[in-house]
């Protein structure tokens, strides 16, 4: 393994023959980091209603989804580095705000990449109730179940580390495999598809009734819906982070962008309807649970499809925890890089050029992770991810009015007017939600405030203990031109930080 130093790291210029990732790769890649497939809005129907899901499901990526994407193949194309959006908050805001962005970022990330093996061995759990969460051996259980060291657990942990180690061999080992098993995955849904919606059509069914969970509020439906919706659609700026590793970057992630938004909003939509429609909890919705697209398999196109659906979700999981794994150990190679961060988080392999000390930490948490509760986790992940985004949005206005001269190969379309709208749609529905999860989960709203403030306090602690007289990574940005800055009116045309 190598240390990276300050004199030496040039993450956002590979050697000859690195920048491996094409446009399927990349598509394959942001298939996982976002979707993966419609595992999971199972939680959303529950806590929502069938018409509610299917309604945000549609507008999510809309007033969200796609606004975020915008926002990123912008920025991605100026700034084509690995570390992505770390380093775009830190050129347009400066080290600190930097440093928080890392903080969040990195702690939703390892929340956000535990949910997925934990979500694997429930859908394993369908066919081996044995390692349901909280029966059959139970080694230690703590706060009410909250913590619980059982065989769920165990066979968790088995499944994290030869994913880890995959990662270990690199964003191009990752890539390939993700438009692989994003194919096995897609085929059986989409013949599951093609059964429901057919059903639905012939049969005449409302897959919009009941609209709501009977008895709800249109509060609580708008809230069920958006915490499990928002989080299945976060993750179109992931792949930001490995741009130093992809082929002709910025028109390679435009073209990766435009195949992946509605090829994603497909793999959720139409998999909901033939859900809906195959009559399964019809009248009871509160009843839909985790696996329950297994069953619909079974009951659309018999043991075949729900053989297939079973091999497609554990593919699914297993692809977004590699995808998201590769993305997110960016950001803390960088901070440990920039010395916010132990020197050992900086290290990289010889053999594969991977930040295998982030990725050495970013396991251990999730392992640890994994005994927990996953509404808990799910909560939290969505709050922190979000205050993230909200950051990187005040870098790209910021970039905009400092740099307007600055090189885009791809540009939110409309000028200011839509630069600003663009960043608005998402802000306003994150507030929103901020607001909704304070008044009716007041816990887990408090707790993510408390972790998101903890970022800001650690920066002037890493800074003097960590840090000390350390100078930051240089970078290579020789692929980024920035024109005249507005805050020192120099002329320069090449980044430097």
């Amino acid at each position: 393994m190598t240390e990276l130093t300050p004199t030496d790291i040039a993450p956002s210029a590979p050697g000859t023959g690195k920048r491996a990732i094409g446009v399927l790769p990349l598509v394959g890649i942001f298939f996982f980091t976002v979707s993966g497939g419609p595992f999971g809005l199972e939680a959303s129907i529950s806590s929502a209603g069938p018409g509610m899901t299917l309604m945000m499901i549609i507008l999510v990526p809309i007033i969200f989804g796609v606004p975020n994407a915008l926002v990123a193949a912008e920025l991605s194309a100026a700034i084509p580095v690995n570390g992505g959006y770390y380093y775009w908050t830190k050129l347009a805001l400066g080290n600190f705000p930097a440093f928080v962005f890392g903080i969040w970022n990195t702690v939703g990330s390892v929340l956000n990449l535990t949910l997925y093996p934990i979500l694997l061995v429930d859908y394993l759990a369908t066919w081996v109730p044995a390692i349901t969460r909280g029966k059959g051996l139970v080694i230690l259980s703590l706060f009410h179940g909250g913590f619980v060291v059982d065989l769920h657990w165990i066979v968790t942990v088995a499944l994290i580390i030869p994913m880890a180690y995959l990662n270990y061999r690199g964003s191009k080992a990752v890539s390939e495999y993700s438009v692989g098993m994003m194919v096995l995955i897609l085929a059986p849904f989409a013949v599951l598809a093609v059964i429901g919606v057919y059903q639905a059509i012939n049969n005449g069914t409302d897959v919009f009734s009941p609209f709501m969970i009977p008895g709800q509020s249109a509060r609580s439906s708008v809230a069920g819906a958006l915490s499990v919706i928002v989080w299945l659609y976060l993750g179109f700026d992931g792949p930001s982070t490995v741009l130093g590793e992809v082929a002709d970057a910025h028109r390679t992630y435009t073209r990766a962008l435009i195949i992946s938004v509605p090829l994603i909003i497909a793999a959720y939509l139409l998999p909901t309807i033939a859900a809906i429609s195959s009559g399964l909890h019809r009248g009871s919705p509160a009843a839909w649970a985790q696996g329950d697209f297994i069953t619909v398999g079974d009951i659309l196109g018999g043991s075949w499809l729900k053989v297939l659906i079973s091999l497609g979700s554990a593919l699914s999981l297993a692809g977004l925890f590699m995808a998201i794994l590769l993305t997110s150990t960016r950001i803390p190679r960088a901070l440990a890089a920039d010395a916010y961060l132990p020197r050992w988080m900086a290290r990289d392999s010889r053999r594969f050029d991977t930040p295998v000390g982030a990725l050495l930490a970013s396991s251990i948490v999730v392992i640890i992770l994994a005994a927990v509760d996953f509404s808990s986790i799910l909560r939290a992940t969505v709050l922190l991810t979000l205050s993230s985004i909200l950051l990187e949005f005040v870098a790209f206005l910021v970039l905009r009015w400092r740099y307007p001269q600055m090189r885009r190969p791809v540009r939110v379309p409309g000028g200011w007017p839509g630069a600003v709208l663009v960043v608005a749609l998402p802000t306003g529905m994150i507030v929103y939600l901020a607001w909704i999860s304070a008044v009716d989960e007041t816990a887990t709203f408090l707790t993510s405030l408390a972790v998101a403030l903890l970022g800001v306090a650690l920066y002037p602690l890493c800074r003097r203990f960590v840090k000390g007289h350390r100078p930051d990574a240089e970078m290579d940005y020789s692929n980024v031109e920035l024109g005249p800055d507005r805050y020192t009116g120099s002329g320069s045309q090449k980044a430097g930080i």
